[in-house]
């Protein structure tokens, strides 16, 4: 019987887990789960009968094997949502993504032709100037697609905003996988042809869940528990090691008695923090220049500040979007709107994401301070009066974001290249790989990590991480 141990029991962890007894009932895998309950950030937050994900998880992929596997595990509790999101602008709401029918309403003709005018002059003039894609920024990425004025109008500010850097200090891959419109061009050749049906650049459906996404984490733990697979919690993953034969050995430290435990393993799925991972080994089989690439990895902080208003519907929107220096958040999204199982009739909750540095001001400041901002800037944009709060809620996440500086790519491979001297640890899934991506994509690699054991249990490692550059290529389609 192979023993596989799974580090880490969000979706990417369970999937693997799932695939690996659907394949195998014979054998033996345990997951190691730091928290009370799995998912990761697949998890829900209650306040006062309304309910909301960490972020709306809404089901969109591109992947076939995950849409596959979710309509057959969830089956009629996937509901299919069609998309209304705002953004607000200059003093009132605008279609996001927006389209050029919407800037022309809002901002006028002779600014979209201002912004057409700075686009054609930055493509004429752009071929004169080259950067490597190695070092390329978001802000040059973003102002070659949508040129200066509508750069400096919508995208940088956004950007800056979230990130709390400068754009020029982002890597040109955030808005690769991220930027919903495309560019300039494809807005202008969306409003005259249509959108091209095979590269979608918004979402215009989804799907989503009823309950929300621990509904989904339920079905994955029930499967992995009903194929003879085990889940322990508050199991905190203090080192990991590997013997001569290259088995795994990994000390796991209960976090309610405070005792170490060891668990031995022929395999092992790491869905940890890469950085964290790294750090483990190093203790074992030191290499500086992976130590530190691993310690200059950077996240973001994210708040989330839930606020339940005492009227059935706080907005006809599922997202909201505030580029804007005038609101603290970034973000707001309505549960409710995604599906009414979301909370009781007769109220509704909206959730404000605020992100900042780790022990940056914003980070350390009081639940109460956070409110107050919050509040202001939804009664400042029309959202909510402040008469009509009935509960707050302040849900801190201290490393949501994986942060892509314009040297990350060189530091997750110097990393990589250290984790492949351990052909059987294989690091998968959002913090394993510190991807920005979504949660069909942390399943997706869970997936492929337990072929690749199950295929090559004796060096699962090599071909899993050939795939790196193909998961670090997956775009989220908003």
């Amino acid at each position: 019987m192979q023993r596989i141990l799974i580090l880490g029991g969000g979706v990417c962890g369970l999937a693997a887990a799932h695939r690996l007894l659907s394949e195998d009932p014979g054998l033996d895998v345990t997951i190691l789960e730091r928290e009370d309950r799995p998912g990761g950030l697949a998890r829900s937050l209650t306040l006062n009968g309304q309910v909301a994900d960490l972020g709306p998880h809404r089901i969109f992929t591109e992947l076939p094997d995950v849409q596959a596997f979710l309509e057959d595990l969830m089956g009629e509790e996937m509901a299919t949502v069609k998309r209304a999101s705002r953004m607000w602008l200059r003093g009132g709401w605008i279609e996001y993504p927006p389209r050029p029918v919407e800037i022309i309403r809002h901002l006028g003709v002779a600014k979209l032709a201002g912004a057409g005018a700075s686009y054609a002059w930055q493509k004429a003039s752009s071929f004169l100037e080259g950067e490597s894609a190695e070092q390329e920024s978001f802000e040059s990425l973003m102002i070659a697609g949508f040129g200066p004025e509508l750069y400096n109008l919508l995208v940088g500010p956004y950007a800056r905003k979230v990130w709390k850097v400068d754009p020029t200090l982002i890597h040109a891959d955030i808005a690769r996988v991220r930027v919903s419109a495309g560019g300039l061009d494809q807005m202008i050749r969306k409003l005259l042809v249509g959108e091209d049906k095979n590269k979608p650049t918004a979402v215009k459906k989804f799907y989503y869940i009823a309950g929300g996404v621990e509904s989904l984490v339920k079905k994955l733990r029930d499967g992995v528990v009903a194929r003879g697979g085990k889940i322990e919690l508050v199991r905190n993953v203090v080192d990991i090691s590997t013997f001569r034969t290259g088995h795994v050995q990994v000390i796991a430290e209960n976090r309610e008695t405070g005792k170490p435990q060891a668990h031995q393993a022929d395999t092992a799925i790491s869905t940890i923090p890469i950085d964290e991972l790294t750090g483990m080994l190093q203790a074992h089989e030191p290499d500086a220049g992976a130590a530190a690439a691993a310690r200059e990895l950077r996240y973001i902080a994210n708040f989330l500040v839930c606020v339940v208003v005492d009227r059935p519907r706080v907005t006809d929107s599922q997202w909201l979007y505030f580029p804007e220096k005038d609101t603290v958040f970034n973000r707001g999204y309505e549960p409710k709107n995604f599906h009414a199982s979301m909370g009781r009739a007769d109220q509704s909750m909206i959730v404000f994401e605020i992100t900042c540095q780790r022990d940056d001001a914003t980070w350390n400041r009081s639940d109460e301070a956070l409110i107050r901002a919050t509040l202001r800037g939804a009664e400042r944009t029309g959202i909510l009066k402040s008469s009509e709060v009935v509960a707050t809620m302040v849900h801190r996440i201290p490393g949501t974001y994986p942060f892509y500086d314009l040297d990350y790519r060189k530091r997750i491979r110097r990393i990589v290249k250290y984790l492949s001297q351990f052909p059987r640890i294989v690091s998968a899934g959002r913090q394993g790989l510190f991807l920005h991506n979504n949660m069909d994509h942390s399943i997706h690699m869970g997936f492929r990590a337990a072929q690749r054991l199950l295929d090559s249990p004796a060096n699962p490692a090599g071909a899993f991480y050939s795939e790196v550059r193909r998961f670090q290529s997956f775009r989220i389609v908003d």
